[in-house]
């Protein structure tokens, strides 16, 4: 099934949830451009990222209800895999950096409980809103998922040349003074 990037940004969860056994799923490739905040950063963001995409795999369920409730706590699970072209520390060239957000998210009544159990779960717990923008929250993944430092494999350092010798190499310019003191 594919969503209009508007169906992204006002979603129902409940109706999604509601729309089978096991809930709604869906899978789409979205443009890697529409995410701004994500390519804020990004030098010449527009050239780059042109035919550039983001795979999206969502889903949306009620988990297994605990006794004497009705219904279970209501889930999304995100996963979105793309690659950004950001500024490799080392050489100061372009390089294409994977990014890949798998995330769980337990939905819960009010902030407050969702504040006081987010400390101790290991999903992400949000408070649930009637209509809530998924591609803002996919974007909000793949942020997180961007390595503090980007870097090739391997590359060397800009301005530096193969066969410079070593500064072990080079005489100590505290030789003389060294020289100065034996003399004494």
């Amino acid at each position: 099934m594919s969503l209009t990037i508007n169906e992204w940004q006002r979603v129902n969860l409940h109706r999604w949830a509601e729309r089978g056994v096991d809930g709604f799923s869906a899978s789409q490739s979205l443009p890697l451009s529409i995410f701004s905040r994500l390519l804020a950063d990004v030098p010449d963001a527009d050239s780059l990222v042109a035919d550039a995409s983001v795979v999206v795999d969502v889903r949306a369920f009620f988990a297994p209800a605990s006794p004497g409730a009705s219904r279970g706590p209501l889930w999304l699970s995100i996963k979105a895999e793309t690659a950004v072209p950001l500024t490799c520390q080392r050489c100061l060239k372009p390089v294409a950096v994977p990014l890949l957000a798998d995330q769980a998210i337990r939905f819960v009544a009010t902030e407050a409980q969702a504040a006081a159990e987010d400390e101790d779960a290991e999903e992400d717990v949000l408070a649930f809103t009637p209509e809530l923008d998924v591609l803002a929250l996919i974007e909000d993944e793949l942020i997180m998922s961007v390595p503090i430092v980007a870097l090739h494999d391997s590359c060397e350092p800009e301005g530096y040349t193969e066969g410079e010798a070593p500064v072990a190499d080079r005489p100590n310019p505290f030789a003389v003074l060294a020289q100065l003191k034996k003399d004494r």
